[in-house]
């Protein structure tokens, strides 16, 4: 074997992603209080407002949806349970994994510019491995997301109801970390 095809051998190998990002307008007032004020909400008369974030507020449970723009669902995670990675004054980032669908979900609440980001990433197999139904489904929703298609965050607070749709600008793209 030569130096080269060594090279190119090593480069194939390694995680490969499939990449769905969009970015829109956030639902500023319900993701403000939900991060000020966490699950319980805001606290009403006569209990004093926290002076910093509430500690309850870790755990984030969204309703994810990809549908067309007919409203056709290509993907649907109905319980996910997205982790706080990193709160701050400007911004609030949250993480989850989904383990059937092989699925990272990153949502990020901008409160600095009033934007809702959220990139979706899914494992794409080694060449030849088989995959489940679930996993298939995955790669398959997000290989078929075109433009105009929306990415939806629905988040049931006692702080008001989350209703964050995104639209989808790009199609789906193969990323490998260097």
């Amino acid at each position: 074997m030569s130096k080269g095809q060594s090279g190119r051998r090593s480069a194939d190998r390694g995680p490969r992603w499939l990449v769905l990002q969009a970015s829109a307008l956030l639902e500023s007032v319900a993701t403000a209080n939900y991060a000020c004020y966490g699950r319980t909400g805001v606290p009403h008369y006569p209990a004093a407002a926290p002076s910093k974030p509430s500690q309850n507020g870790t755990t984030l449970c969204v309703e994810l949806t990809v549908s067309d723009a007919q409203g056709t669902v290509r993907l649907a995670c109905l319980d996910l349970d997205l982790k706080n990675l990193e709160h701050s004054e400007r911004q609030v980032a949250w993480s989850g994994y989904d383990p059937a669908r092989h699925l990272q979900v990153l949502w990020v609440w901008d409160f600095f510019r009033i934007q809702s980001h959220v990139a979706l990433r899914a494992a794409v197999p080694p060449k030849g491995e088989v995959l489940d139904a679930t996993w298939q489904g995955t790669l398959d929703a997000m290989r078929a997301t075109a433009p105009g298609d929306q990415i939806r965050f629905e988040v049931r607070s006692a702080c008001g109801d989350i209703h964050q749709v995104h639209t989808v600008e790009h199609k789906a793209a193969e990323w490998k970390p260097k």
